[in-house]
C-alpha cells in the first residue's frame, strides 16, 4: 500500500481533522445503538429532492431484493461500472438515506451507478443478518446487471461486510466482482490488531472501548474471529483485485494492512494507499483534503485498470 504524496496545509488539516472530532463525539463508546442510530440519520440524511436540485443528473430508483430494500443512485450521465456500496456505521447505525451525499461521491467520482442496501443492524438482527442481506442484494444486482463491470465497496463496517460477502460468494462457487474497493474496512472485531492501542490519542474518534461497544451487539453469541464477521481471519484465495484505503492515524490501521499481507500472500492483486495523518474513512469524510482526492485519483485509476 503506497503513502499518500500530497501534504495538507497543516492548519487545514488540524482545523479538519478537529472538526471531525467533534462530531464524531456524539458516537461515543456509552451511547445507546438504537440513540446513536437516530442521532446519524438526523445529522446525515439529505433528501432526494434537495440533491436533485442540486445535482439536476441525479436519478434515483428503488428495488427490493428478497427482504432487502436497495436504493440505486447515479449522478453521471453515462455510468461505466456498477458499485454494490455496503454502508458503514459499526453494525449498529447507518442507512441508505443517511450514505446517499456518500454514494454520490462514489457515483462521480467512480463514474458508476451505485446500489446501497438497508442491510439489517444490530442489536436487532446481529449476525449473520447483514451477511446474509449483502448476498441477497448481490445476487440481485448481478442479475440486473450483468453485462456491466461490477465492483462491491464499502467503509468502515461495510469495508469489512464487503470482503466477508466476497468471501462467502467464493465459498459458495457463486460469481465474484470484478473488484473490491474497501475504505478504513473494520476486519477484526476480535479487536487483536496493534493499531488500536498504538494510535490511541492520534485517532480522534475510535478507541478500543469504541470497538468493544460496537461489536457486542452484532457479534452476540457467535465466535469474534468467525470469517464471516472478521474477514482478516478469511482465506483469501481467488478473491478478485482487491484496493484497500486506510489512514496512518487511524486505530483500524492494522485491520487494512493485515488484509492486505494476507490477500498477497494467497496470490490475490492488491492495491491501495495509506493517507499520512488520515482520520477514519477519510476520502468520504474529509474530502476536501488533497489526501482525499489523491486517495480517489489513485481508487479511479484501479478501478479504470481492473473494470
Amino acid at each position: 500500500m503506497t503513502p499518500t504524496r500530497r501534504a495538507t496545509a497543516g492548519w487545514k488539516r488540524r482545523l479538519s481533522t478537529l472538526a471531525y472530532g467533534l462530531v464524531t463525539s456524539l458516537y461515543g463508546p456509552d451511547s445507546d445503538p438504537v440513540t446513536a442510530r437516530r442521532r446519524f440519520a438526523r445529522l446525515a440524511t439529505v433528501t432526494r429532492e434537495s440533491m436533485q436540485s442540486k445535482y439536476p443528473n441525479m436519478v434515483f430508483a428503488d428495488h427490493q431484493a428478497g427482504r432487502t430494500a436497495i436504493e440505486a443512485l447515479c449522478a453521471v450521465r453515462d455510468p461505466r461500472r456498477v458499485v454494490l456500496y455496503l454502508h458503514g456505521g459499526g453494525y449498529i447505525f447507518g442507512s441508505p438515506a443517511a450514505y446517499r451525499d456518500r454514494a454520490r461521491v462514489v457515483s462521480y467520482r467512480c463514474r458508476a451507478e451505485v446500489f446501497v442496501p438497508d442491510y439489517r443492524l444490530a442489536p436487532e438482527n446481529p449476525f449473520p443478518a447483514a451477511l446474509d442481506d449483502a448476498l441477497e442484494a448481490w445476487a440481485y444486482v448481478s442479475s440486473l446487471r450483468p453485462d456491466a463491470p461490477l465492483v462491491i465497496a464499502g467503509d468502515s463496517a461495510g469495508g469489512g461486510l464487503a470482503l466477508s460477502l466476497v468471501a462467502a460468494l467464493r465459498d459458495r462457487g457463486q460469481a465474484l466482482p470484478d473488484a473490491v474497493v474497501a475504505i478504513s474496512p473494520w476486519t477484526d472485531l476480535a479487536i487483536t490488531g496493534e493499531s488500536v492501542d498504538s494510535n490511541h490519542g492520534k485517532d480522534v474518534w475510535m478507541t478500543r472501548r469504541h470497538l468493544e461497544a460496537w461489536r457486542r451487539p452484532y457479534v452476540g453469541d457467535a465466535d469474534a474471529s468467525h470469517p464471516g464477521i472478521s474477514p482478516v481471519f478469511a482465506d483469501f484465495a481467488g478473491f478478485p483485485p482487491l484496493f484497500l484505503v486506510v489512514g496512518d492515524h487511524e486505530a483500524l490501521l492494522d485491520d487494512a494492512l493485515r488484509v492486505a499481507t494476507r490477500a498477497r500472500s494467497a496470490g490475490v492483486d492488491v492495491d491501495g494507499c495509506i493517507g499520512r495523518g488520515m482520520q477514519h474513512g477519510f476520502p468520504l469524510t474529509l474530502p476536501w483534503l488533497e489526501e482525499s482526492r489523491e486517495a480517489w485519483e489513485m481508487i479511479v485509476a484501479f478501478l479504470e485498470r481492473r473494470t
